[in-house]
């Protein structure tokens, strides 16, 4: 048996088992970002604690790290804590990499899209704020406003019918047409001026006004832009995301009302983490309870 009779050699001892102990950090808790507003069909979500993909429902608590994909007919609106909104259509993928929030002096926000159409509307004002989202061909930087994008199939199947783009070789699986809806210079009633900056391969293409697009056909190539999305090409950037919105437009024109106005209502009533809003799905990991 080893007595401990000396002060300093028992310092030294301590010393050593906490140099053990700290080199073990605790789990870091889930840095929560917003709920989940709308769910449509199977939308399903895995993270670090996950490792399995499981079906989420709406008011799902969201946190850094979570990585959302939904299925065939399926749609995910994201609301986040400052009231910007984030939304994925059928068949796509989503990682949330990133969600700073100070209200009244900063907001950034980092995404990962892969696959699939989104669309990300700013909310709050701040006289600091910016989003990012990339993709496997480039990157968007955005400083409020809203704004489409597709990945994928489908971002190559618009472009074919868009005269700009005529004899683009595109990628199928990594194709990205963005565009923005606005607000610009003929902005309607408190909404700031936007721009989207969307860059690959060393050039960058800058978006500052409604219906303007920026397109990068393949890993490696420049943006192609700006140009003015054609309305065939809107329409069917809006049924990948809300079908609704896109049969009103052929009926009665409404999508060109929206398009100046940007922001449609996003879901203020719902109830956002720290209110007295109850803690859904409790046995899902990462749901920030």
């Amino acid at each position: 048996m080893i007595f401990l009779q000396s002060s300093p050699f028992k310092a030294a001892i301590l010393a050593f088992i906490l140099s053990f102990v700290v080199a073990v950090p605790a789990e870091a808790a889930p840095v929560q970002v917003g709920i989940a507003a709308t769910v449509v069909g199977d939308v399903r979500m895995n993270n670090a604690t996950l490792k399995k993909p499981v079906k989420i429902p709406r008011r799902q608590r969201l946190a850094w790290g979570d990585q959302l994909s939904t299925k065939s007919k399926s749609k995910l609106q994201i609301l986040l804590l400052d009231r910007s909104t984030l939304t994925i259509g059928s068949n796509a993928r989503l990682v949330i990499n990133k969600f700073v929030y100070d209200p009244g002096k900063e907001r950034s926000l980092g995404a990962t899209v892969s696959k699939g159409a989104f669309r990300f509307m700013s909310g709050r004002k701040t006289s600091n704020s910016s989003a990012t989202v990339n993709s496997s061909v480039g990157t968007i930087g955005i400083r409020g406003t809203a704004l489409d994008g597709v990945i994928g199939e489908e971002a190559v199947d618009i472009a074919k019918d868009e005269p700009f783009l005529d004899g683009v070789k595109s990628d199928k699986d990594s194709a990205m047409l963005v565009v923005l809806r606005g607000p610009g210079a003929n902005r309607r009633g408190d909404l700031d001026i936007g721009l989207a900056e969307v860059s690959a391969a060393g050039k960058s293409v800058t978006l500052d006004q409604p219906i303007l697009a920026a397109y990068i056909p393949r890993p490696g190539a420049q943006p192609i832009g700006p140009f003015k999305l054609s309305a065939g090409g809107l329409s069917r950037l809006q049924d990948l995301l809300a079908p609704s919105v896109t049969r009103a437009n052929k009926k009665g024109g409404l999508l060109g009302k929206l398009l100046p106005a940007a922001i449609i209502g996003v879901g203020v009533g719902l109830l956002l983490p720290g209110g007295n809003d109850e803690c859904v799905n409790q046995g899902v990991a990462g749901a920030g309870c």
